[in-house]
């Protein structure tokens, strides 16, 4: 007896071997995933590498930062996207909110306060008051520049690079500052990181960053000049510094990037994903803007009165090209004599016997609007900004919607905001809180840790930036009430969430209540506040006011005798 079985089709006969194998074949070569099949058509050419974060940009690194920037220089939109990024991080600049850990310095949190007073005067003598900019290496601006400047680079490159330097006498080592800090800061364009003389990358270098065995950077090599400044600065443009992170455990080179995947070692624009939409997008609109453009101007065509059949007709054949010749000879004399001027229009001179045929193309087109709307609501969200945002169009938003785009984008961007202080802002503190501590400017108690044993601790602070602003300030400003009444905030909490320091706040309005006392005034403006909120209210309850009449002079009965809702409410009566 047969050990082989046969599979019967449909039909009632065997199904033959060939077709078995082509039905097993095709079952080992489907998935439980539709992501992973290959039989549909907007799948069957999809096969991407597998690459790794580092190996993902590669060489196509320095391209595609280049098209970045040509957007950011050529293009309105993503300037705007840049502006509103550094707008919303950065804005007028960062104040520092010293708060050094008392219990790990060995300190009570009443000598933590005061040293946290004295570091943040200090610390806006130097990056903020200081007419000289002596803070920036280059002497262009001060921390809020740098800040905004940094932020740029990270928005565009993917990162920010900075070499924190000092600057001094050669010999001496003497700060060259009048204010006498030696510690300062130089952005660094990312494009001048990279390999020394196009070598290829190697376990221990990577894009320019040198690593240790556990991958951590340990320096970097930095070309002289920019790449594209060559034709300048030919030699230093093919000349590398290795400039190491770390000298003595003091911050010397700062690079701020956010890892989107493991072992990346450079950043990594936000706009990446949408480069080609947006080139895409920009040249829509120029097409556009040029129909339209065409389809405005004014075109007028001169005929001529003569026929090409009825010259014929009229002479000899060979004698209808010197016709011809003669007339257009005899038009162009004419004009040129007495010429057809008309502003922004376009005269054309037809031969004889031709004629102008005009297409009518559908310009404006009546869905670019719509699609232009939502090819930048692609764009504003790869930017981490709402499409209001970017365009500036608040038109068709309401206050709850706008409202709840901002408190999911604020999530985003206050992320952003607190990755780039961590990263860039806080070593550049720590250094030149260093040299605080070197010159003895701070007086602290005897039993206070040292910086050098506890770096952490004396360099713990927060950042205070841009205000949010408010959408309705009087729910706001109650809703900010509420929550202090209720123990859910702190002035300090509400106060930042304004881009202010709720101390100097404080000492603001001290110095401004001895000011109104010593004048006889009264300081508190929540009296008139309520005055004027009782008056409000009683004019609502009231009749309308095309029915009443105020009777300022009334006698004594009368007013004795009208319902008062206060004694500020004047005596009304209705009219007859």
């Amino acid at each position: 007896m047969s050990d082989v079985k046969v599979i019967y089709g449909p039909d009632a006969q065997p199904v033959a071997p060939s077709a078995i194998a082509a039905i097993r074949a095709r079952a080992m070569a489907s998935s439980a995933y539709q992501a992973a099949r290959s039989d549909h058509p907007s799948l069957v050419n999809w096969s991407p590498g597998t690459w790794s974060g580092q190996s993902a940009l590669g060489s196509d690194r320095q391209q595609v930062a280049a098209r970045i920037h040509d957007l950011a220089r050529n293009d309105g939109w993503a300037s705007a996207a840049v502006s509103r990024i550094v707008d919303e991080t950065i804005g007028s600049g960062w104040t520092l909110n010293a708060q050094i850990n008392a219990r790990t310095l060995g300190l009570t949190q009443d000598e933590a306060d005061e040293i946290n007073d004295q570091v943040e005067a200090l610390h806006e003598d130097y990056a903020h008051n200081d007419p000289g900019f002596w803070c920036d290496a280059e002497r262009q601006t001060n921390q809020a520049g740098i800040l905004g400047l940094g932020m740029r680079h990270h928005f565009l490159d993917g990162e920010a690079a900075a070499h924190i330097v000092w600057r001094g006498d050669e010999t001496t080592g003497t700060p060259l500052a009048p204010t006498g800090y030696g510690t300062c800061i130089q952005v660094v364009d990312p494009a001048r990181i990279s390999n020394p003389s196009g070598r290829f990358d190697t376990e221990t270098l990577q894009q320019g960053v040198e690593l240790d065995e556990w991958g951590a950077a340990i320096g970097y090599h930095v070309r002289r000049a920019h790449p594209g400044d060559r034709m300048m600065q030919l030699a230093n443009a093919f000349t590398w510094d290795y400039v190491p992170r770390d000298i003595d455990g003091r911050p010397n080179f700062i690079h701020a990037f956010a890892k989107k995947r493991a072992g990346e070692r450079r950043g990594v624009s936000q706009l990446i994903s949408v480069v080609r939409k947006h080139k895409q997008v920009s040249d829509i609109d120029d097409l556009e803007m040029q129909a339209i453009s065409i389809n405005s101007a004014l075109a007028a065509f001169v005929t001529s009165p003569y026929d090409l059949e009825e010259l014929a007709e009229a002479m000899d054949a060979g004698k209808v090209t010197d016709a011809m010749r003669q007339v257009s000879e005899g038009q162009d004399a004419y004009y040129k004599a007495l010429p057809l001027n008309f502003k922004h229009a376009q005269m054309n001179f037809l031969q004889p016997g031709e004629q102008v045929t005009l297409s009518s193309p559908e310009h404006p087109n009546a869905n670019f609007e719509a699609f232009f709307r939502q090819s930048l609501r692609n764009i504003a969200s790869a930017s981490g900004l709402t499409y209001e945002m970017l365009t500036m169009d608040w038109s068709n938003v309401n206050y709850s919607s706008a409202r709840a785009a901002l408190l999911v984008i604020y999530k985003s961007l206050n992320a952003l905001r607190d990755g780039f202080a961590a990263q860039f802002m806080a070593p550049w503190y720590g250094a030149w809180l260093e040299e605080v501590f070197d010159r003895r400017l701070v007086k602290l108690p005897p039993r206070a840790a040292s910086f050098e044993a506890n770096r952490a601790g004396w360099c713990a602070a927060e950042w205070i930036g841009t205000g949010r602003g408010w959408i309705d300030p009087l729910r706001e400003a109650q809703a900010s009430g509420m929550r202090l009444s209720t123990g859910q905030s702190s002035r300090k909490d509400e106060a930042a969430e304004q881009g202010r320091d709720w101390k100097k706040t404080a000492l603001q309005t001290a110095r401004e209540r001895k000011f109104y006392l010593g004048l006889g005034l009264d300081p508190n403006p929540s009296n008139l506040e309520t005055r004027t909120q009782s008056i409000a209210t009683t004019r609502d309850e009231t009749t309308p006011d095309d029915e009443i009449e105020t009777d300022v002079n009334g006698d004594d009965d009368k007013q004795a005798n009208a319902p008062r809702r206060g004694a500020h409410v004047p005596q009304i009566r209705r009219r007859r």
